[in-house]
């Protein structure tokens, strides 16, 4: 469920994006590319998973957005339950051995900034 937002153009469509984010330089550095695209998204931003659920009570993003740097083997369980619960579509950013893995339904190993603007956007 996208947002109608009015702007100079008339009524422009943004998607909303809910981020799991960390204050680290990894979480920094994505969430000042993403920003960039504020014109196209309603941001809302939150620590861990199971904030995660409950904004998307009120929230219902088009797209949830993990690049922490690290997770719990218990946040997969959680991460399932936002898709089949709020049928949102997932995107998972692991930094793992200095490489973007994005997982959103298949893994993109050695990912770019290009994919990831991509699984957000689309």
């Amino acid at each position: 469920m996208s947002a109608l937002l009015t702007s100079s153009e008339g009524l422009v469509e943004k998607r909303r994006l809910l981020l799991i984010t960390t204050e680290s330089l990894f979480g920094t550095g994505i969430l000042s590319l993403i920003e960039n695209q504020r014109e196209r998204l309603v941001i809302e931003k939150v620590p861990d998973v199971t904030a995660a659920i409950k904004k998307c009570e009120t929230f219902k993003p088009d797209v949830v957005v993990d690049f922490r740097e690290t997770s719990g083997p218990e946040d997969q369980g959680l991460m399932q339950e936002l898709v089949s619960r709020y049928h949102t579509r997932v995107v998972h950013c692991s930094l793992e051995a200095n490489q973007l893995t994005i997982y959103d339904k298949t893994r993109i190993k050695n990912a770019t900034v290009e994919d990831l603007m991509s699984a957000v956007l689309k």
